[in-house]
């Protein structure tokens, strides 16, 4: 039967039989893409296995170079042996003042509750006679850094600090900080001098002491960690402060301001309450203030004891 023809229509629309679909024309062609794969695939590993026995002999080679260039510098370089023994020789200062030391080296430890370590720089003076008879009417001990150069006619102080068992440490001999902080051949040199003063004037060596200015200060920022090493070595204690009287500049100061000043510090501090004050010739004030301070720090709960190398130091240092 013939089939019937319309027309009018275009010939896109007239009836057109489906063609077939050769399955094994798309087998062939996706068996060749994966054989093609494969081979890429094994060409790519022998690739890689040449390129890598290259890389290795390149490193070898880098490698034996490299050692060669280390044992033309070995050759030169001391022995380990001498290296050691000329770091083991000590700095040309260390070597100074052999018997300026302190053994055996203490182990301090913390201060006990309600301690109080009221300490005083830059005597011997007259002061400091006014401030042991107030120590001894109270019943009280305290710490004197002295000046090595105001020994001389002050021996009895000394030995009168000594007898009624205060301690006293090094502050400095000369009280020059320039010339003091120059080396540390100079420091050691001012220290030994006050170091012996003391023992000539009361028989006992100082085993603490106190960086005139405070062990960090910008007098000392060359050479501050050389001396501070050089002087734990020797083993004595150093002690800055936590806690000040207020009394280190020139300006007069009433007995109300010092004491309040200490009071109001030891609120503060959570460090070991170490109290700086002075007593030098023109530190009347601060000799004057002492009765009343004893009477409010005893009021407030407070003993004065003396510092020895067994108590925890307070120290300075440089905010990082």
């Amino acid at each position: 039967m013939r089939r019937k023809r319309y027309r009018g229509y275009p010939t896109r629309y007239r009836y057109r039989r489906p063609r077939r679909i050769h399955f094994r024309a798309v087998f062939r062609a996706v068996l060749i893409v994966l054989l093609a794969g494969i081979i890429a695939f094994c060409a790519r590993m022998v690739y890689q296995a040449f390129h890598a026995d290259a890389v290795i002999a390149q490193l070898e080679a880098q490698n034996q170079t490299l050692q060669q260039t280390v044992d033309r510098y070995t050759a030169v370089l001391p022995d380990p042996a001498l290296t050691e023994q000329v770091q083991a020789q000590p700095m040309a200062y260390q070597t100074l003042y052999p018997e300026m030391r302190v053994d055996p080296i203490p182990q301090p430890a913390a201060a006990p509750a309600g301690t109080v370590y009221l300490t005083f720089d830059g005597g011997p003076s007259q002061n400091t006679v006014t401030i042991l008879d107030t120590l001894k009417r109270y019943g009280q001990k305290a710490t004197f850094f002295v000046v090595g150069k105001n020994i001389p006619g002050n021996e009895a102080i000394l030995k009168r600090m000594v007898d009624e068992g205060h301690t006293i440490g090094v502050r400095s001999y000369s009280g020059d900080y320039n010339a003091i902080y120059a080396s540390p051949e100079a420091f050691l040199e001012d220290f030994h001098q006050s170091y012996q003063a003391v023992y000539d004037a009361c028989g006992v060596y100082p085993t603490i002491f106190r960086f005139p200015g405070g062990s960090v200060s910008p007098y000392n920022q060359a050479n501050y960690e050389q001396l501070i090493a050089e002087m734990l070595r020797r083993g004595f204690v150093y002690y800055d402060w936590s806690v000040s009287a207020g009394d280190d500049t020139s300006a007069s100061r009433t007995i109300t301001q010092i004491t309040q000043a200490v009071l109001a510090g030891l609120q503060r501090t959570t460090a070991t309450p170490i109290v700086l004050l002075h007593d030098s010739a023109d530190k009347a004030d601060t000799a004057h203030a002492l009765a009343n301070l004893v009477s409010e720090l005893d009021r407030a709960g407070y003993t004065c004891d003396r510092l020895t190398n067994s108590v925890r130091p307070v120290t300075f240092a440089y905010a990082d």
